[in-house]
């Protein structure tokens, strides 16, 4: 039996997003029941389509890390679009939702400089894997070459979905599992995993280094708690963070309490940390401005104003360190100016106390 065979007898569905190897979509649209394993699909080859369908545009088109943004991407959306028409998804607590992303550089009208590759993604509830394939340059015409992608593409797939074993001759570039229990934070409701107490010091710890530990240490000596690292795997600017990312970031935590979120604005952390309670955030000046400023509430001082009064219904502080900027030196939250509520929900942590400049 193929692996398509295999893929569309097995319980699973899935969004694909193809930029090259295109032709995964239409073997699977045209097998009869297709529509029983292909929840939608869609090929982003301009850069247009490509920032429209992640929501930034990635720093290389054809990358091991926009093929996995874009299958984490379709991971979500394939959630997304279940969810909302309210489609069963398989067996009581297991998700049979898969997202696959292909990033290619193929034979084009220009002769390319660079190697013909393609990187295939595949992105389930519980696992992030990447492969690279390399095309011989020259030796294909583009039919072909889209031919052995969209092939090799379903041989992926296959091993990634746990529907036939995993070989030598198709070893991934990365591949991380993770406890399905995470999955929950790539959909849209707030979801929190691991575990916090009364305070939590968040970041994008990319990486993590001596600041971030030495805030903890101190923090945790002036608040008579622990303080947990908290990430959040989406962020105002940045791509979501796939399974191979948090593995990485967690790793440099080295057994400290952790805490994930899919909240990348403080007022939601909050809501969905310290409802009740309440709880501090250990921040620096810099991320202290931020939560200030307008731009980080869409341009409007109004939901700024009220971002700012529900932190304060929620019983939130700011445990503010400071710290060394290009043009303004050392800042400390003394020398902020920064609004009158913020500010009423801050506590300083003096340049005596720490300073790290990184």
């Amino acid at each position: 039996m193929s692996a398509l065979s295999r893929l569309l007898k097995s319980p699973w569905r899935g969004v694909v997003y193809a930029a090259g190897g295109s032709l995964v979509l239409s073997d699977l649209a045209t097998q009869p029941g297709a529509s029983s394993t292909l929840i939608a699909g869609t090929v982003p080859y301009s850069e247009h389509s490509m920032r429209e369908r992640l929501g930034f545009e990635p720093e290389q088109h054809c990358s091991a890390l926009t093929a996995r943004n874009l299958a984490l991407q379709a991971f979500v959306d394939g959630n997304s679009l279940i969810e909302s028409n309210g489609i069963p998804n398989g067996p009581e607590s297991k998700n049979n939702v898969f997202g696959l992303g292909i990033t290619a550089a193929l034979k084009s009208l220009r002769t390319k400089r660079g190697e013909h590759r393609a990187y295939v993604a595949v992105q389930t509830a519980e696992r992030t894997i990447v492969w690279h394939i390399h095309f011989d340059k020259g030796a294909l015409s583009r039919e072909e070459e889209e031919r052995q992608l969209a092939n090799a593409a379903f041989n992926f797939l296959d091993v990634a979905l746990n529907l036939t074993p995993a070989t030598d001759t198709l070893k991934p570039l990365a591949d991380q599992c993770f406890s399905t229990e995470a999955s929950a934070l790539f959909k849209q409701q707030p979801h929190q995993y691991g575990s916090y107490d009364k305070a939590v010091l968040p970041g994008s710890f990319n990486p993590i280094h001596a600041g971030h530990t030495g805030m903890k240490e101190v923090a945790e000596r002036l608040l008579d708690t622990t303080v947990s690292y908290e990430l959040s795997i989406r962020n105002v600017d940045k791509p979501m963070l796939d399974y191979i990312d948090l593995a990485a970031r967690i790793d440099g935590f080295e057994q400290e309490p952790f805490v994930l979120t899919n909240q990348p604005i403080f007022v939601e952390k909050a809501e969905l940390l310290f409802p009740d309670k309440g709880g501090t955030f250990v921040v620096g000046t810099d991320t202290i401005e931020r939560i200030d400023h307008q731009r980080y509430y869409e341009d409007s001082a109004k939901a700024r104003d009220i971002a700012i009064a529900r932190l304060a219904e929620l019983n939130i502080r700011f445990l503010v360190f400071g710290r060394a900027m290009d043009e303004q030196g050392f800042q400390t939250l003394s020398s902020l100016e920064i609004g009158s509520d913020l500010q009423a929900l801050c506590d300083e942590v003096a340049e005596s106390d720490f300073r790290v400049d990184v």
